[in-house]
């Protein structure tokens, strides 16, 4: 849920950088699974963006750590498949790093990329476009489902486990440790003269938020996990909104055609001190941990062993490990290809 690719600048030196600081980021997570290491329990509230950036993972029953990867190629005579992903850099790099970790154990997989959002990639889905994707949870539940948010990741997990499986005649496999939610941000010296620290402090900013212009992706403006629920739960009737594709936001904040911005939790931009992401006290923007879609048909004729693979590239994908992912990406202008690459062959998923 990161913002468009800007360019491929420095793409060699820029990836030559970012295998050394995965290095680190691997090693310091225990080469997969949660950063704390414990298998915990859904019960926690979803942590807020600073305990996002600080890589502290919520990991919960369905979450997959510490899973072992096929060996060989059982994908080998196995029908082809279609794998697709959404219109953000994020979801590009996990587009690849699935699908190349599948065509290493020999399935037959055709990745198509950049297709759209939420509502755009379900459609896609339903009409036999795609045969799989990488989606965040709360999105379906929200958005596609239109269900009030669980109380838990794991309440969030079931909700859409049982509306695939009805209504889209699919299942989805274990999610991730990292969750990449909607967050507010704000440029950090803004945030300090207007003591800005929660979504809801930006009533101080005008009346019921009315000093605000927010910059966001168009469907925003009506979802509940979005604008609609900023309203609703914290009273923020007067805010401007502009949609923006989701790749400029950051342009757009910082050029001050908006003072606020929706932005993504995992996006390498957070890293560098400029912006200060905004806590969401209710948790309107819901659990947003990363899952594989998948066709219960296809899921069956490929067997276990497909399944298998794309949990053990979830259970790598920690938050420090997205967020290098994505500052390669998003920063240093990476092809996500080539970032995925280099992070499987260095986690031995691929050769």
């Amino acid at each position: 849920m990161s913002g468009s690719i800007n360019g491929r600048r420095g793409r060699v030196a820029a990836l030559a950088a970012g295998v050394a600081a995965l290095a680190l980021v691997v090693a310091a997570c225990g080469g997969g699974g949660s950063s704390s290491g414990s298998s915990g329990s859904s019960g926690s509230a979803a942590p807020n963006a600073g305990a996002q950036a600080a890589g502290q993972d919520v990991i919960t029953p369905v979450t997959a750590q510490n899973v072992s990867c096929p060996t060989g190629t059982p994908g080998q005579g196995k029908p082809p498949v279609k794998f697709g992903s959404k219109n953000f850099s994020e979801q590009f790099v996990l587009g690849e790093l699935y699908t190349q970790a599948l065509k290493s154990r020999g399935y037959d997989v055709a990745y198509q990329s950049n297709i759209g959002g939420s509502e755009v990639i379900d459609r896609a889905f339903q009409a036999g476009q795609i045969d799989a994707y990488a989606e965040y949870l709360g999105e379906i539940e929200s958005s596609i489902a239109n269900k009030p948010v669980g109380a838990t990741p794991e309440d969030t997990y079931n909700t859409v486990k049982e509306f695939e499986a009805q209504n889209r005649q699919a299942t989805i496999f274990k999610q991730t440790p990292f969750e990449d939610t909607d967050v507010i941000i704000v440029k950090s010296d803004f945030a300090k003269q207007n003591g800005l620290a929660a979504v809801p402090d930006l009533a101080k900013v005008g009346n019921a938020g009315d000093g605000i212009t927010l910059a966001a992706q168009p469907p925003f403006e009506t979802r509940q996990n979005g604008l609609v629920g900023m309203k609703n739960e914290y009273g923020l009737t007067g805010i401007k909104f502009t949609g923006v594709d989701p790749g400029l936001v950051y342009q757009v904040l910082d050029q001050g055609q908006a003072n606020a911005a929706d932005a993504f939790s995992t996006d390498g931009q957070l890293s560098t001190g400029n912006y200060t992401p905004l806590q969401d006290p209710k948790h309107i923007f819901g659990f947003q941990y990363v899952a594989p879609v998948v066709k219960q048909s296809v899921a069956d004729a490929q067997g276990p062993e497909f399944q298998q693979t794309l949990d053990c590239v979830s259970s790598l994908l920690t938050t420090k490990v997205m967020q290098a992912l994505n500052q390669q990406v998003q920063i240093n202008g990476g092809d996500p290809a080539e970032v995925a690459k280099a992070f499987l062959t260095q986690n031995k998923v691929t050769a």
